[in-house]
């Protein structure tokens, strides 16, 4: 596989990782201000607060998305400087015996 391929395979899977991590956080920010019954803030990124509404349980939901597209670039960036570092600690066999 050439490097430009392994390049665009990493920063695909940078956006996969960054996507999930960010639902990751959302999911735990939910939790947090559901069991505190209260405001929970990842400053830059979400904030949920947890009330009733008719008597049912309700959670008010906000997100950052400038924050998630900077978690997103910055899980590409680790992704792609990983491929090029690895990349350049082995040379790739020539096929020569």
């Amino acid at each position: 596989m050439n490097k430009t391929s392994k390049i665009i395979g990493a920063a695909l899977g940078g956006i996969a990782g960054g996507l999930a991590l960010s639902f990751i956080l959302c999911v735990a920010t939910s939790v947090v201000a559901i069991s505190t019954d209260s405001r929970a803030t990842l400053p830059g990124l979400f904030t949920a607060t947890a009330g009733t509404e008719n008597g049912a349980l309700a959670l008010e939901f906000q997100p950052n998305f400038a924050g998630i597209l900077v978690v997103i670039a910055l899980s590409v960036l680790v992704r792609v400087l990983m491929v090029v570092r690895s990349n350049d600690a082995a040379p790739e066999p020539s096929g020569h015996n």
